[in-house]
């Protein structure tokens, strides 16, 4: 009952404000006009080639096919695109035999074949966004195919032209490889190096808040690289975005160094020419060729300029950002040199079709055996997702409704795991549903002046419909049914009942869709709970790997820390969403908004201290000699056990607050965490540097004067790191939950 009341009152507070038809966010600059094109021509085509030939309908299934298997083609980077359009195309082809031959014979086994595949559809989402709009494709292939039953050997034939329409796109996309080879993965670092000159920027004003995640644009693309490039090219790419990976600690160092010492406008300078320098080697990336020299010599100039400053406490961070940045330019340069020619290419690198790795397999396993059941976020919304498409097929099979097969592709589309976003997407649906179908009905009339020309009108609505896709979703609405009412059109249905039809379903699955999130809702408290506790834990996990790797350099293994770098980017992208979904939900206690963007403030400043230990790190490995690594190495590892101790406690208690239903009864009860700062303080006066701390003002900077210059980054990673840990320990104990991000 409080849910429910919770729900209601919600959604009378956002139905009832002025301008409750929110129609989203226009993203122009997602406009995505090339790969729109691509798309469009895939279904373009099989559709042409059909009406040409006399064979109207084999061209329109074949368009059924690639419709669905476009919008995948957005998906992924390279490799991984052709992958998720071929296993869409596949999923596809199975669901059309399934759907025409199910409604041919008993059209009621119908209602629980649809709530398995929903509940496929909806417990694959838990692998991600590409898992949702893969899966989400069969589940719509199998009732538009219940639309046309037929017997076994026709809808064998069907599900063929379905699965050559899904591979044509994919076609498409593996010769799109040719035409624009390394244009994606330049773009993806330009977009990287944008992120690290606006972050030096924000730096250089005095925010502090962390790097943007659109700093690994361009570790996702070379993850799954175009396999024309030419070799030599993506080795310099590999390069040129580690190195941006090390600027990025290196930028953090320096602006936590700033941040620490005394008020003054040290450091300014050298973050103001770090954004300069960084904004043209991101220019370089993606300028015409005869440009690109341009833009790496006036970064080369800006850099001969640029300078630490001899008597700062944070010189040690920038003198590494200098080296790095000098690296970054010389990089450049090398990727501009190596030239387009073809080369025989290592059969093992180019392999156009990826090659999964065991461990994630193993990974989505394990992801979906734990979203099975109704504990986890993903699997309640499959199992809502199941049971509201079954009741909505029962309820147009009982109605007897033309068309009916459109109320439960609306409740696929519209109902999602979040609140906010079923609200408005189902509003903004049937709002671009009513547009679109009018549109379309208008668009039949093109068929008087001529085939060409209704052809060519609907390959515009069709264009158009893939263009801002991710721009809004109305309009995307819009010219997507624009196309569907002119393609059933072709089939030989009359576009006014179509339209009618379509808008009755799209009426009928909004309103079960939205009716479904009110009495069963699925809050992102108890999921958020469990994301932020496992942020929590592998931030503590991998502060204390670094804090070990620091007194033994060249022993480290590199590839557990890389591996943990990214569980815990990975785990902070998680934590955020959580957050941000919270946020346009009603409060539900004990994990209320408000606690949790608290907790993830807390979260990005351990973030922060973890880069600036990376860089201290860096430092202090390609230092010539280390004397106090021995004395320092008993202290550290004391520091580093306690700090994972610390930070498992916190995870307990956060998932402890999830599984704890109602507003807490008090502040959250945890076993007392280690003295973090005083373990910290042990480091930077042992007994040895009491005279020199004796001799100057008593504190640990002077201490930290007498160490190694990479010891300042020891000492500013370590502090930030003591008083993240502390500020999320006196959130959970009832403290001030508006912590805000440091500026």
């Amino acid at each position: 009952m409080a849910d429910l009341r919770a729900s209601r009152g919600y959604l009378a507070a956002e139905l009832g404000r002025s301008g409750w038809l929110d129609f989203g966010a226009f993203r122009w600059r997602d406009l995505a006009l090339g790969p729109a094109g691509r798309a469009a021509f895939g279904v373009i085509t099989p559709l042409a080639i059909g009406v040409a030939t006399g064979h109207d309908a084999f061209g329109s299934y074949a368009a059924l096919g690639a419709l669905p298997a476009g919008f995948v083609s957005f998906r992924g980077v390279t490799r991984t695109r052709v992958l998720a359009v071929a296993l869409a195309a596949a999923g596809m082809a199975v669901s059309t035999f399934v759907g025409a031959i199910t409604e041919a014979s008993h059209p009621w086994l119908l209602v629980p074949i649809i709530f398995v595949w929903a509940y496929a559809a909806g417990l694959l989402a838990a692998l991600g966004p590409t898992s949702l709009v893969v899966s989400l494709q069969w589940p719509v292939a199998l009732l538009i195919a219940s639309a046309l039953p037929l017997p076994p050997a026709a809808a064998a034939g069907r599900a063929l032209l379905v699965l050559a329409g899904g591979l044509w796109q994919a076609l498409l996309v593996v010769t799109s490889w040719a035409v624009a080879r390394g244009s994606a993965e330049r773009t993806a670092l330009a977009q990287s190096f944008h992120a690290l000159s606006d972050y030096a920027g924000d730096l250089a004003s005095g925010r502090q808040e962390p790097p943007s995640q659109a700093t690994l644009a361009g570790r996702m693309a070379l993850r799954d690289p175009n396999p024309l490039i030419r070799t030599a090219a993506r080795m310099h790419m590999l390069d040129l975005n580690e190195e941006g990976e090390r600027i990025r600690d290196s930028l953090t160092a320096l602006g936590i160094g700033r941040a620490a010492g005394p008020p003054g406008p040290g450091g300014r300078d050298l973050l103001l020419a770090a954004q300069l320098i960084l904004a043209e080697i991101a220019a370089g990336l993606t300028a015409r060729p005869g440009q690109r020299s341009v833009h790496l010599l006036a970064a080369r100039n800006e850099l001969a300029a640029a300078h630490a400053e001899s008597a700062a406490r944070w010189r040690w961070a920038g003198e590494a950002l200098l080296g790095q940045l000098r690296a970054a330019c010389r990089i450049a340069q090398r990727l501009n040199e190596a030239e387009p020619a073809r080369q025989e290419r290592r059969e093992q690198d180019d392999a156009w079709m990826p090659t999964p790795e065991l461990a994630r397999l193993r990974d989505m396993a394990l992801t979906l055996r734990a979203s099975l059941g109704t504990s986890s976020e993903a699997g309640r919304h499959a199992l809502r997702l199941a049971v509201v498409t079954a009741v909505t097929e029962v309820i147009v099979h009982a109605a007897e409704l033309s068309h009916g097969y459109w109320g439960v592709l609306t409740v696929f589309i519209v109902l999602r795991p979040d609140y906010s976003s079923t609200l408005y997407r189902g509003l903004q649906r049937a709002a671009g549903t009513l547009a679109g179908a009018g549109l379309g009905v208008l668009t039949v009339e093109l068929a008087r002046i001529g085939t060409t020309v209704l052809l060519a009108g609907i390959a515009i609505s069709l264009l158009a419909a893939y263009a801002v896709f991710t721009v809004n979703y109305l309009l995307y609405a819009v010219f997507l049914t624009d196309f569907v009412v002119v393609l059933l059109a072709i089939l030989g249905l009359p576009p006014g009942p179509t339209a009618v039809a379509r808008l009755i379903g799209t009426g009928i699955g909004t309103g079960l869709a939205l009716l479904a999130y009110v009495l069963w809702p699925t809050w992102a408290g108890t999921s958020a709970s469990e994301k932020l506790a496992r942020l929590f834990a592998l931030q503590g996990t991998y502060a204390g790997t670094l804090l070990r790797a620091y007194t033994r350099p060249g022993q480290a293994d590199a590839g557990r820390l890389a591996q943990l770098r990214i569980a815990v980017r990975r785990g902070r992208i998680d934590a955020d969403a959580s957050a941000d979904r919270l946020a346009g939900e009603p409060d539900h206690p004990p994990m209320t908004g408000r606690l949790a963007r608290s907790l993830t403030a807390a979260a990005h400043r351990i973030t922060q201290a973890t880069i600036t230990l990376t860089a201290a790190l860096a430092l202090h490995e390609a230092a010539p000699a280390r004397p106090g690594d021995a004395g320092l190495r008993p202290r550290l590892d004391r520091l580093a056990d306690e700090v994972e101790e610390a930070t498992a406690l916190l995870a307990q208690a956060v998932r402890q607050l999830g599984a704890t239903p109602g507003p807490p009864a008090g502040p959250v009860a945890f076993p007392p965490l280690p003295q973090l700062r005083a373990r910290q303080q042990q480091i930077w006066l042992p007994a040895d540097m009491t005279a020199a701390t004796a001799k100057g003002s008593g504190g640990p900077a002077t201490a930290l004067e007498a160490g190694p210059a990479e010891g300042a980054g020891l000492f500013a990673a370590t502090d930030g790191l003591v008083d993240a840990i502390n500020t999320v320990a006196h959130v959970l104990r009832g403290g001030d939950q508006e912590v805000r991000e440091p500026r």
